[in-house]
């Protein structure tokens, strides 16, 4: 069964409660774009399930986020400390860094679910 769009009061209560991707279902919505990755070769690109993981996150989930997207736990902290330090986040290292934790998440997530 397919979600009916808000109507009155469910849009503002919506809008209460921090937007639409607060209040749908993830799983059994088409509200979320699907990944082109993976609808073109069936493997799970690095960012697959990451607005699923929010969406649990948002919802106190940590386990269910974390089950959908790990690396989220990665590149949050990662971002943050990118932020906070100019000098971590201009060093050479750390552009290589992340692409390799990138590439080898890429990889090793698609090895696990085959």
């Amino acid at each position: 069964m397919r979600n009916q769009p808000p109507r009155g009061n469910e849009r503002l209560s919506e809008l209460w409660h921090g937007g639409a991707g607060l209040r749908r279902p993830t799983e059994d919505s088409d509200f979320y774009p699907p990944c082109v990755f993976h609808s073109l070769t069936g493997l799970q690109c690095p960012g697959c399930g990451t607005t699923r993981a929010l969406h649990h996150l948002l919802h106190g989930d940590i386990v269910g986020a974390f089950h959908l997207n790990a690396m989220l736990f990665v590149v949050v902290p990662f971002g943050v400390l990118a932020s906070a330090s100019r000098r971590f986040a201009t060093h050479p290292l750390t552009g290589w860094a992340a692409a390799v934790v990138t590439v080898a998440w890429w990889i090793g997530r698609n090895l696990m679910h085959h």
